[in-house]
């Protein structure tokens, strides 16, 4: 492929390419006077459009706003700064004429004109998905900004997780500008890095794309207490699967990138107190989100599942001796009786599809439960019986767990 050959060439010759870009940084009054540090990554997030046009022409694959998320943090802080965004967009074009121009220089050098045409048709439509970009974190740090700022908002955080009343603290506008106010359901978000070192610019990123998942009306209330991503944002019933598949698919972007997090996801609650209850709710969920990290919404749980999980010791010292003794033998020896039983109450205690469920003859799954009933003493005809069982599995699984 043609577009790969310049790939590896605007690869090798990144950095040379940074550099003249950082120079002609000056061309833009908002770059002109920057310190060491904000020159530094100001030329990482040049150095990662170079890297992005070049993985997408090595794949041949279209790009969209993710691909430029790192874009983000810096224009969020120069609009919170009152830079307009012309700024931005003027030192983007210059980005895309100095690396166009070296991508004809290439092109003439290998022989390849014809590449030129669709390495610009890529590069176009990088600068417009940076454009997009752009425009759209510019729009909401001028949102937060008029709604009092960054301050104000953490201030209602604050209150709300103190369980105060956001009235009696002089930012009930801003509640009802949020949706925030009396009878509202929320839910809330917790969730912190799983690896020691993770730099406090990924986390304010992390926040940034937390927040925005599934594209809110009105960027909710968000922000980093200490190195917790807290969230409370207003959702009726109908959106909140919608709202945890898109919390999901935002954790699976930030996982294959800058940052992978433990993350829980509350139940709905009513406000006025009901978002001290979120945060707590989402707090213990994120505390049984395995160390690996993950996501756990309460909202896709049943009853079951999450009062076994909030379960304590106590509550295991009540199931019998048999139970705990066969639960801890069987996962000892490969858990294929659990198993088997998990496969039997997914099936409505039908045999026949459980079998099915876990391609093995009826034969197979009907000696399976009976080697569980003659180890437990159960008589899994018995409803009662099968969800002492079930009850125990999932004890006894939250406790491997911790």
């Amino acid at each position: 492929m043609p577009t790969s050959r310049i790939a590896r060439a605007l690869r090798a010759e990144r950095d040379d390419l940074v550099a003249v870009l950082l120079e002609r940084r000056v061309e833009v009054p908002a770059f002109a006077e920057l310190d060491d540090d904000a020159v530094a990554r100001l030329g990482e997030e040049v150095g990662a459009l170079v890297d992005t046009l070049a993985d997408a022409l090595d794949h041949d694959r279209p790009l969209d706003v993710e691909d430029v998320a790192v874009l983000r943090p810096a224009i969020e802080a120069r609009a919170a700064r009152g830079d307009w965004i012309e700024q931005t967009t003027r030192g983007l074009r210059i980005a895309q004429r100095t690396i166009y121009e070296r991508v004809a220089a290439i092109a003439g050098e290998t022989g390849d004109p014809a590449a030129v045409v669709l390495v610009g048709a890529r590069l176009l439509e990088l600068m417009d998905v940076a454009g997009a970009l752009a425009a759209q974190a510019w729009v909401e740090a001028r949102e937060v900004t008029r709604s009092g700022g960054t301050e104000r908002r953490r201030a209602l955080l604050d209150t709300l997780l103190e369980g105060g009343d956001p009235e009696l603290h002089g930012l009930g506008d801003l509640a009802r500008d949020l949706g925030l106010v009396p009878g509202a359901s929320v839910v809330a978000v917790s969730a912190r890095a799983v690896t020691t070192a993770t730099a406090g610019r990924t986390l304010t990123s992390a926040v940034g794309a937390l927040a925005r998942a599934g594209k809110p009306v009105m960027l909710p209330l968000a922000g980093l207490v200490d190195d917790e991503i807290v969230i409370v944002r207003p959702v009726v019933a109908e959106e909140l699967d919608d709202v945890v598949a898109a919390l999901e698919r935002a954790w699976r972007r930030l996982a294959d990138g800058p940052v992978r997090l433990a993350l829980g996801v509350s139940a709905r609650h009513a406000l006025p107190d009901g978002a001290r209850d979120a945060i707590a709710d989402a707090r213990r969920a994120r505390a049984r989100v395995p160390t690996g990290g993950g996501v756990l919404a309460l909202p896709t749980l049943a009853p079951l599942d999450w009062m076994a999980l909030r379960a304590g010791d106590t509550t295991w010292t009540l199931v019998p001796e048999p139970l705990r003794r066969f639960l801890e033998e069987d996962a000892a020896d490969g858990g294929q009786l659990l198993h088997t039983f998990a496969s039997y109450v997914a099936s409505d205690l039908n045999v026949k599809v459980a079998a099915r469920r876990l391609h093995v003859h009826v034969n197979t799954a009907r000696y399976r439960l009976g080697r569980i009933s003659e180890r437990t003493g159960l008589d899994l005809r018995s409803l009662d019986d099968v969800i002492a069982l079930h009850v125990a599995s999932l004890l006894f699984e939250r406790r491997r767990g911790d």
